[in-house]
């Protein structure tokens, strides 16, 4: 992809940068506000850059459905407003895209890189599987984009942050794509500045093996809603069978694999070099246990991982057949009779 606008004025774009991130992160959640869900957050972080005290720092782009109707993702407006080509601003849109074309389509529109979010359910719909798949199955072979997939507020809150930040103060210049669902989550602790950086890079701890004595252990990974029956199979696990699980928040499988190839092919090319492990590689070396990674996308996604794991591996996706016919592939009790299968076959 090649983005037409030109920023003449990177020092400008920097300042509203560090505008925007002041007024999104004013020193933490306040005490007693309802939980939130991803899209929520989000909804709220685009409130406050549209006040009147950011309408010079940021950009706002809104195209979702009205009434029920699809809307044309549309970002004309940007082209006619008043100084848009004195510097980038940030840019944060919300939109509900099913397809690749559409997705393009306003890329095309932007003319600047920016921050994407997309409502979770949006590439579900219409059409076969296969088509279901194509968009994100295309996120994760473009690498003009970094696609996350959102489990709760704090993480929505830390990668929307992050991508700001990384765009137009570090000026790394692509899109994040941000599938956010708008399902209430159980509230959760603030994220340290440790845990929203590695949600950033992909993936990060969501709970510890439970103290005590286990059999044996596994690792959970999971990403957006998938997350929640993660956390519940972990606790199946222990109370029925006394296995430990480990449950890893993935908001990125695809940062995750990227960062691990271009890991191992720097140590292809430069034996000779001190070798520097991945994210993924350096958060799973905490651990024990085969590896279950689970995805409401196409298995496929959460695959990505898998060469560069150590030990026993499975992907589960939306995609998957569960173990047993009746249950939903990724429901809590299926996760937890994946764990168990994965555990059976490592021990013949």
């Amino acid at each position: 992809m090649s983005f037409s606008f030109v920023s003449n004025d990177d020092a400008a774009t920097r300042r509203a940068a560090a505008r925007c991130l002041a007024a999104l992160n004013p020193g933490g959640k306040p005490a007693g506000q309802a939980p939130l869900s991803p899209w929520q957050t989000i909804e709220a972080s685009a409130q406050v850059l549209e006040t009147n005290a950011l309408a010079d720092h940021a950009w706002v782009v809104r195209s979702r459905a009205v009434n029920g109707a699809p809307a044309m993702a549309s970002a004309w407006p940007l082209w006619f407003r008043r100084d848009a080509a004195r510097y980038e601003r940030p840019l944060v849109c919300l939109c509900r895209i099913p397809s690749v074309a559409g997705l393009q389509g306003l890329a095309a529109q932007l003319r600047q890189r920016g921050v994407l979010c997309n409502e979770a359910t949006a590439w579900r719909e219409g059409g076969s599987p296969e088509r279901h798949a194509e968009l994100p199955l295309w996120l994760a072979d473009n690498l003009d984009y970094v696609p996350y997939d959102l489990a709760c507020a704090d993480e929505a809150r830390a990668v929307l942050e992050g991508a700001l930040e990384d765009m137009y103060d570090q000026g790394t210049r692509r899109f994040y794509y941000l599938s956010a669902h708008d399902l209430p989550t159980p509230a959760g602790t603030i994220m340290d500045p440790a845990m929203a950086s590695d949600a950033m890079r992909g993936m990060y701890l969501a709970r510890a093996t439970p103290a005590g004595a286990a059999i044996t252990h596994v690792r959970l990974l999971a990403a957006g809603t998938v997350l929640h029956a993660a956390l519940r199979a972990a606790r199946l696990l222990w109370r029925g069978w006394r296995i430990g699980a480990e449950v890893w928040s993935c908001p990125s499988y695809t940062r995750l694999a990227r960062e691990a190839r271009q890991a191992s092919w720097h140590a292809l090319l430069h034996p000779d070099a001190p070798a520097e492990a991945s994210h993924l590689v350096r958060c799973l070396a905490r651990g024990r246990g085969p590896v279950i990674a689970a995805t409401a996308y196409p298995r496929r996604i959460a695959e990505q991982i898998g060469a560069h794991v150590r030990g026993p591996f499975m992907a589960v996706g939306g995609d998957s057949m569960a173990i047993a016919p009746q249950d939903d592939p990724l429901s809590s009790r299926a996760l937890a009779l994946a764990a168990i299968q994965v555990l059976q076959n490592t021990d013949r």
